[in-house]
């Protein structure tokens, strides 16, 4: 018993790419582990030597195989099964990549624009003012926001709110009284 299992598994080791590809997209499940078993040391190591971490390195392994899986009937050549996984697996690092290059930038711009208080008692206000600023409604924070921290007209907070210039106008006057009541309650 024995030896017919260990002939049977070597016989699966022995299927070459095409018939474990025909295998695959007929249901059989343990072909895709076996397809798994196969290449996902490969493709990980492909991933690992990419990002030159493992941060991420599971979730691009299993994306791979998941898109792989979902996109086999698109494989032209099942011979080329491990270019074909290894394309798969760079695209999703590249996408990866790109993700932390842009949330990296995003950053930069925000803390370019984020408020510096080197004052400590500065700061504090700073801050009040962010959570008063906070509890207001949108209509009220908004215009409010425009016209006295980004210092725009009370004619261009109209336009910026696809607003009447007297709506605005409202509106700051509505925000100032909320935030010095807020400020009087302090």
């Amino acid at each position: 018993m024995g030896s017919s299992a260990a002939a049977l598994a070597t016989s699966a080791d022995a299927i070459d790419d095409g018939a474990l590809v025909a295998r695959i997209k007929a249901g059989d499940e343990a072909a895709f582990s076996k397809l798994y078993r196969r290449y996902s040391r490969h493709i990980a190591g492909v991933v690992y030597r990419l990002l030159g971490n493992d941060d991420h390195l599971d979730d691009i392994v299993q994306d791979t195989f998941v898109i792989g899986a979902k996109q086999l009937n698109e494989l032209r050549e099942p011979k080329a099964l491990r270019g074909w996984l290894t394309t798969i697996a760079v695209r999703r690092v590249k996408r990866h990549l790109a993700s932390c290059y842009r949330r990296k930038e995003l950053s930069s711009a925000l803390d370019a624009v984020t408020v510096r208080v080197s004052e400590p008692s500065a700061r504090e206000e700073v801050h009040a003012l962010y959570r008063a600023l906070s509890k207001l409604p949108e209509k009220l924070r908004v215009p409010w926001t425009l016209h006295h921290l980004e210092g725009e007209t009370l004619p261009a907070v109209a336009k910026l709110c696809d607003s009447s210039l007297s709506s605005v106008k409202r509106h700051i006057a509505a925000a100032n009284k909320s935030l010095r009541r807020s400020y009087d309650a302090h």
